[in-house]
């Protein structure tokens, strides 16, 4: 499979995030990418969201020259639900409509506007009677409005997915590294923040709060009163100091601040801080009570709050478990997480495109599969074969009738040409047969003039054979001036070492009895080489 760019998009709350990659078989390459959040103001405004959406879209994949037209779309949100439902093993339709009425009992909005889907989690070879299907879900709506945003800045949707399966992608590798651990990924941004947990490198719960990193500058903005005077953070400076230093968890470590009384500011946060903790602690025992599973013992933590200084110590410290914030890639944002899983997902588990879009070609197939349309093809197609093989038919006879009138002008000449060749093959099987001949003889008395030369005096052939090359020839050979035993292996030796022969072996000798002196009867085969 040859290279495909793919853009990853992620558009929720305000934000507009985007990544271009390049997937390959071995894996894949980030070309591009680029970013910007738009006024909160304009959340609950629509159409206006979406316009200023779309062309935030269009500015990005201008300005940072990304070239891809076609996007997989994160989801996420109070239309987004995602969970495990675990079911008896049934067919993928009937698993879908058991999937539908679980989701119609736990859904905020009615499953008429709700698009799902689903994939079982396998288990491992041990049998289970139950599978379990991770289903995530959204409201039409969130489609249609993600359809619109594309379509106005130029690009295809080719997907949509959720924050659970996009991180789970992307991190693919360090749950596999970690499977014998329960780890939760946490993906922590500007407003929201987004819980999932994995056990053995599989998806099993996820919540989303309705907190992030913009609580902590809240928190850190407004009067401060110390000795030295009053002080008023405003929320851009309370943004800018949370990026640079982070938040005030441990003073001795923490900058110093001008005028900004530091006890002040720690005691304004610590509440910030303490809910975030609180919330995380509540999940997992929540997490823990619903699956009878241990406890989560292991945190990545992703997303733009990953960056704050301390804030990863501070809740490490306070939920007693190992906190890491792993690079997605070297000197990526952790902001792009999202968008980044949503390419690599390509919408391969999880597509919540609706099936009227998703399926078009079957659906529509579906739809002229019905006995009244099925029936008037299948007449059609019968007529437009009868016509076919009709009009072939007609044009067979009419070039058979004008082949037959040449077959008879040409009958004579082929007659005499018929007879011409004939004649030819005669004359050449009989020059054939003289030239076999001639070799045949020509190789018989070669042969014999070789064996007489050969032959001891003592020496007399009774029967010889000559097939093709193979000579075959048997005799007696009587005591002379040496014993017959030497004179026939002498004999044999000369064979083989003649020009003419090859092959020579003595196939049996026996003592004859029937004469007054030593004799041998001998049987030797051998071939005459080719010239």
């Amino acid at each position: 499979m040859g290279s495909r760019s793919l853009l990853g998009i992620d558009l929720r709350v305000t934000s507009v995030k985007v990544v271009e990659i390049d997937r390959r078989d071995s894996g894949f390459t980030l070309k591009n990418w680029g970013m910007t959040e738009l006024p909160y103001q304009l959340l609950d405004k629509h159409p206006q969201l979406e316009d200023a959406k779309a062309d935030a879209l269009k500015k990005i994949l201008i300005s940072n020259q990304l070239r891809s037209r076609e996007a997989i779309v994160v989801a996420g949100g109070s239309d987004t639900f995602v969970k495990l439902f675990s079911l008896p093993g049934l067919p993928r339709t009937e698993a879908a409509e058991a999937i539908k009425w679980k989701l119609a009992e736990e859904l905020p909005f009615p499953i008429e506007e709700a698009i799902f889907d689903f994939y079982p989690i396998t288990k491992g070879p041990a049998f289970t009677e139950k599978v379990d299907y991770l289903t995530a879900c959204i409201h039409r709506k969130y489609y249609l409005e993600a359809v619109y945003i594309l379509a106005k800045a130029g690009v295809k949707l080719l997907g949509m997915t959720v924050l659970p399966d996009a991180i789970q992608e992307l991190f693919r590798p360090e749950l596999v590294k970690s499977a014998d651990k329960i780890t939760s990924i946490i993906y922590m941004g500007k407003r929201t923040t987004n819980i999932s947990i994995f056990r053995q490198g599989e998806f099993e719960f996820n919540r989303e709060l309705n907190i992030g990193g913009e609580n902590l500058t809240h928190a850190m903005s407004g009067v401060l009163v110390s000795p030295e005077g009053r002080v008023e953070l405003t929320t851009e400076e309370a943004e800018r100091i949370k990026v640079e230093h982070g938040v005030p968890v441990n003073l001795d470590e923490f900058p110093k601040l001008g005028a900004i009384p530091l006890t002040q500011l720690q005691a304004m946060v610590r509440p910030a801080l303490e809910k975030i903790q609180s919330e995380l602690a509540r999940t997992f025992e929540y997490y823990k009570g619903q699956t009878g599973e241990g406890s989560v013992n292991r945190i990545l933590l992703t997303g733009g709050s990953s960056l704050t200084p301390h804030l990863k110590e501070f809740l490490s410290e306070a939920l007693g478990i190992p906190i890491t914030a792993p690079e997605p890639l070297p000197k990526l944002n952790p902001r792009l997480t999202a968008a980044l899983g949503a390419a690599l997902s390509g919408g391969r588990r999880l597509n919540l495109l609706p099936p009227e879009v998703k399926y078009r070609w079957k659906l529509t197939a579906l739809k002229f599969l019905k006995p009244q349309y099925l029936v008037a093809a299948f007449v059609g197609a019968l007529a437009l074969v009868y016509v076919f093989f009709w009009l072939q038919a007609f044009t067979l006879i009419h070039e058979l009738a004008a082949i037959q009138k040449k077959m008879e002008e040409y009958r004579p000449r082929i007659a005499r040409l018929d007879a011409i060749e004939k004649s030819s093959k005669e004359q050449e099987q009989r020059k054939l047969t003289m030239r076999t001949f001639e070799n045949k003889r020509t190789k018989v008395f070669r042969t014999f003039e070789e064996v007489s030369r050969l032959i001891p005096q003592s020496a007399a052939l009774n029967s010889f054979n000559l097939n093709g090359n193979d000579i075959h020839f048997w005799g007696i050979v009587f005591r002379q001036t040496d014993t017959a035993e030497n004179l026939l292996s002498r004999f044999v030796l000369r064979l083989s070492t003649s020009p003419l022969f090859e092959g020579v072996g003595l196939v049996q000798a026996a003592k004859n009895s029937d004469y007054g002196t030593e004799a041998f009867n001998f049987e030797i085969s051998g071939k005459v080489r080719e010239k």
